[in-house]
Parts: structure tokens; C-alpha cells; sequence
């Protein structure tokens, strides 16, 4: 009798137990989900930003379909938040969709900040997006601020003020200006020496800088090798 009673409570114990760990399991199994169409959203954008074609329409909309499928099975994931914001603001960049159809953005970087509050990088892209696509300046540079409490010279940050800072320059008020300055002789010597110059560049900086770079490095070696890339002639 008492093996008959072992076998019932087997039977019932097994299927319960495969429920549970079926149940345990779940959350992984989402999460690899998601991450199965997040990564070539992710990879899309990096394309893109290193490209000096903008992206088709076909492409971005391969990117939203990707970053909607990561979002259905974790909706609630900062980053694939973020990256949903980046890809509609790609397709805005290329001319695909109007500044009305990015009003959703600022609310999904303050949704994703609130969930990350020391995530530095959700500040810049917040910040740039605010520069950029809304015009507002002074917004912007307040998301700048608390990027650079958070990760001051984390590359995506560097990038984003540089790239907001050079491009509206007139607008930027004096402390603004002294900041950057100093930002970018900080840069100079480190990891983030080529892309400061390669942004400087872009944004035809380069008399600006030289003018500042040329008093400020001290080092002969560094000095002249600054000066031979921003200011040739001099």
C-alpha cells in the first residue's frame, strides 16, 4: 500500500515540479527572446553612425520591426526602449518621418532614465535628442549636466556634447563654451583624442581649437602633433 502511495504522490509531484521550473524558466527565456531581436536592431545603428549614407526607408523599418519584437517580450527594458528612440530618430535624420512623430521620445527617455537614474548615457542621447530634433538648447544642456555627473567622459557622452556643442556654437553662452574647451583639452592625450579631433573637424572647429590647444598643451611632443592635424598652416 505504502508503494502505491508513493507512485500517486510521484505522478502528482512530477507534473507540478515541471510546472514550477516551466514557470522559473520563463523570465529567461523572454529575456533570450528579446535579446535574439535586439542585437540586430542594435547592430543596424551602429551601421548607420559609421556610415555617411543615411539609412532607407526598408532598413529602418527592418530596425523598428526588430526593436518592436525585443519590446514585446520585455517591454520594460531601458535599453531596448532607447534603442526604439534612436531608430525613430534615424528615420527622422534620413527624412522618413517629421519632428510630430518623435513626440513619443521624450517620454520614453524620462521613462527609461526614471528606471536607470545613473545611467550617463541615457542623458546624453536625451540631451542630444532635446538639441537636435526639438531645439531646445538649454534643456539639453541640463540632461548634459547630469550625463557628466554620472560618466563625464564615457565616449557616448564625450561624443554627443562635442558633436550639440559644435554644432550650435554662437548659441552656447560663455561658461558653455569655456567647458568645452576644457573638455576637449582634457580629451587630448587620451583614448578620446581621434574622435575629438575627428569632430572638430566636422563641425570646421579647427581655428577655434588650434587657437586654445596651441596655448593650452604643454607637452612639445603632444603639442605639435595637435597643432600638424587642427592647424597645419601655423
Amino acid at each position: 500500500m505504502s508503494r502505491f502511495n508513493s507512485q500517486v504522490q510521484r505522478r502528482i509531484l512530477i507534473p507540478i515540479a515541471l510546472v514550477l521550473l516551466a514557470a522559473a524558466m520563463w523570465p529567461v527565456l523572454k529575456a533570450s527572446l528579446a535579446s535574439l531581436y535586439y542585437f540586430p536592431a542594435a547592430y543596424a545603428v551602429e551601421q548607420w553612425q559609421q556610415s555617411a549614407e543615411k539609412p532607407e526607408a526598408k532598413q529602418i523599418e527592418q530596425a523598428k520591426s526588430h526593436i518592436a519584437a525585443a519590446l514585446h517580450w520585455q517591454p520594460d527594458n531601458p535599453h531596448y526602449q532607447l534603442m526604439a528612440a534612436k531608430i525613430a530618430e534615424w528615420g527622422w535624420f534620413s527624412g522618413l518621418l517629421s519632428t510630430d512623430a518623435l513626440s513619443a521620445n521624450e517620454q520614453i527617455y524620462q521613462q527609461a532614465i526614471a528606471q536607470r537614474p545613473d545611467w550617463p548615457v541615457a542623458y546624453a542621447d536625451y540631451g542630444y535628442f532635446l538639441a537636435t530634433v526639438l531645439q531646445r538648447l538649454t534643456d539639453a544642456w541640463l540632461q548634459f549636466a547630469l550625463a557628466e555627473q554620472h560618466g563625464a567622459f564615457l565616449p557616448e557622452v564625450h561624443e554627443k556634447i562635442l558633436a550639440v556643442a559644435f554644432a550650435n556654437w554662437p548659441a552656447l553662452t560663455v561658461a558653455q563654451k569655456a567647458a568645452v574647451f576644457r573638455r576637449v583639452q582634457t580629451a587630448i592625450g587620451g583614448p578620446l583624442q581621434a574622435k575629438t579631433i575627428k569632430l572638430i573637424r566636422q563641425y570646421k572647429q579647427q581655428r577655434l581649437q588650434c587657437l586654445y590647444l596651441r596655448k593650452q598643451l604643454t607637452e612639445p611632443a603632444l603639442r605639435s602633433q595637435v597643432v600638424g592635424q587642427l592647424c597645419p598652416q601655423g
